[in-house]
């Protein structure tokens, strides 16, 4: 298997010859807290590869223990401190004078990491295990996909430092994933969910061991992979479409325009003959 690392401070990148890329959180010693430095990392590469055809599939995973324990709260006091300290004035955001200014685009980039993992037209799989907390859990509902390690745990907890509960689109997933008194009572409470009551009420996939999380992440993407790259994309975008749809014939109206745009490709072709011969079938690239 050919890998090719990508260099960042905070995330460690591994794109594999196959077109999954696994992104690792690479801050242990802080629990995989996000502070600044990760919140541009993490944008900055899944912008970079919005467009990339070779990529196909990404898997998030934390090193050592957490997947994210949330927002680093030490770093992010930085943002409405009257004076920033100089070491932090080289996010250009930080040098507007006024706190509420800086607080806002701060706010912004933040929750823009769970949008662009929306917004990538790959599949995302969260491999998580030990804390998903916060910002940390926000990334975790903006996967497609959720693989808990029985260790893991999930928290809302924004509202336990005298914010509100409703951040980074939680007020948006939770509600969609387990239903709205369940998502209500989880996000007033702040109370820890863990992977036997994750898997219960839907809000993840399944429940493997800890060392075995990135290898069941890596049988769903090898899965995956074994689609159609053009209805793989197009599956992603009516779900995040129709997940919101006016109507059902809204969302109906949506798939066939994508159904006739695959059909017109020769990957339904080699599908069809694919499924009659019994074996894989060999879809090409973009």
């Amino acid at each position: 298997m050919i890998c090719k690392m990508k260099e960042y401070k905070t995330i460690k990148i591994n794109e594999r010859d196959d077109g999954i890329s696994i992104i690792t959180f690479n801050r242990p010693e802080r629990l995989n807290a996000i502070n600044f430095q990760f919140t541009e990392d993490l944008l900055n590469y899944l912008t970079s590869i919005e467009n990339d055809l070779d990529i196909r599939v990404l898997i998030l995973i934390g090193e050592g223990r957490a997947f994210s324990s949330g927002l680093d709260i030490k770093d992010s006091l930085m943002a409405i401190k009257r004076k920033v300290p100089e070491e932090y004035q080289k996010f250009e955001y930080l040098k507007a004078k006024e706190q509420i200014k800086r607080a806002v685009i701060a706010q912004k980039l933040l929750s823009q990491m769970m949008i662009q993992l929306r917004r990538v037209p790959q599949p995302v799989i969260a491999a998580i295990k030990g804390p998903a907390y916060g910002g940390g859990l926000a990334l975790a509902l903006a996967a497609d996909i959720r693989i808990a390690g029985k260790t893991a745990e999930f928290c809302n907890a924004f509202i336990k430092i005298g914010a509100s509960g409703a951040d980074c689109g939680s007020s948006y997933w939770l509600p969609r994933l387990i239903g709205f008194s369940r998502a209500a009572e989880f996000m007033y409470t702040g109370r820890v969910i863990n992977a036997m009551e994750a898997d219960k009420i839907g809000l993840v996939s399944k429940v493997v061991s800890d060392d075995q999380i990135l290898n069941e992440s890596l049988n769903i993407a090898m899965q995956i992979l074994n689609k159609s790259p053009l209805g793989v994309r197009f599956t992603k975008e009516a779900l995040n479409m129709n997940i919101d749809a006016p109507s059902l014939e809204a969302a109906i109206k949506l798939e066939n325009r994508t159904q006739v745009i695959c059909t017109s490709t020769n990957d339904v072709l080699e599908g069809a003959k694919a499924t009659l011969e019994k074996r894989d079938p060999n879809y090409d690239k973009f």
